[in-house]
């Protein structure tokens, strides 16, 4: 009887075993599962003397051939020089081929940007702004990733109604249940140059949005703008801290950079154009910047 309770007893913790390690690898969560991956280019534009969208062209043919097959192109803003002008729409497409025919764009209002030009130029993730009057702004969920789109031409006046739709976008559910909650807009909350209307719009912006973006667990900025590649310390209230916010500003087109200032909160700087791979997975974020010669300048990874 001894013999018979102890070869139940030994089958029912093998049992046991073996349902506690199925039900560990059915939640998501509990490992590092790799997600997907997206593209980050910004200011795209091509040489205003010249208007040749070729450099922009290779760097994005370069980016969609990456190994980790990216499902999704994130653009900053300044997709063109003058979004006003179907001209230069259409040098930026015959620049692009047939890259964008299966790839979902998701795009930032830019200050070269003509907002109802640039709402149907894309294939986005769901439907731009119809109301462009009230600004660009806009949220949708890839994969386990919550993006919110915000324009920055209009953030410098601070409108309550802007901020107050920004913190119930990221208290909705999506937001929230998300595993990773990134921002995206054109003009950087941290700037790299001594530009005094970039001064002033990014004093507003860390004042008004900043601390909604803190208070709800934001991930990632990614902005443009300046013309540079850039990376801060992680930011909280103002001062690098282990659990801020890191801001990365990229440059992917033909125009001149910037003339950039010592700014304490930057890591590292460079004035090439580059595009950003970012490998999403249910625990990490892993940022890649490459140049146009394919050379790996600077990679970061967010953890959980």
């Amino acid at each position: 009887m001894l013999k018979k309770n102890f070869l139940f007893t030994t089958l029912i913790i093998v049992i046991t075993l073996i349902a506690s390690m199925l039900l560990s690898g059915c939640d998501s969560r509990g490992s590092n599962e790799e997600i997907f991956s997206f593209i980050f280019m910004s200011d795209t534009q091509a040489d205003p003397e010249v208007g040749d969208y070729t450099a922009f062209g290779d760097l994005l043919e370069q980016a969609l051939n990456h190994k980790s097959q990216p499902e999704l192109l994130v653009l900053g803003g300044d997709n063109v020089n003058n979004g006003n002008q179907i001209t230069e729409w259409e040098a930026f497409w015959d620049a692009a081929g047939s890259n964008f025919d299966d790839t979902i764009v998701a795009s930032v209002a830019g200050n070269h940007d003509n907002n109802p030009l640039l709402a149907e130029q894309f294939n986005y993730p769901q439907s731009a702004p119809v109301n462009n009057t009230e600004g660009f702004f806009y949220t949708f969920l890839e994969n386990n990733v919550f993006f919110i789109m915000l324009d920055s031409n209009i953030m410098g006046a601070g409108n309550a109604s802007d901020i107050e739709w920004l913190r119930d976008q990221l208290i909705s559910s999506a937001a929230v249940n998300a595993d990773w909650r990134i921002v995206v807009l054109h003009h950087p909350f941290w700037p790299v140059a001594d530009v005094p209307r970039d001064t002033q719009r990014a004093e507003v912006m860390r004042a008004k949005f900043l601390p909604v973006l803190e208070e709800n667990n934001i991930d990632l900025i990614l902005c443009g703008h300046q013309h540079v590649y850039s990376r801060t310390m992680p930011m909280l209230n103002g001062i690098a801290a282990e659990n801020g916010i890191i801001q990365i500003m990229t440059a992917s087109g033909a125009k001149e950079s910037y003339s950039t200032g010592d700014k304490e909160y930057i890591e590292i700087i460079a004035e090439t154009p580059v595009y950003l791979i970012i490998e999403v997975s249910t625990k990490t974020l892993t940022i890649t910047a490459f140049e146009s010669a394919g050379e790996q300048i600077d990679t970061i990874q967010i953890a959980k």
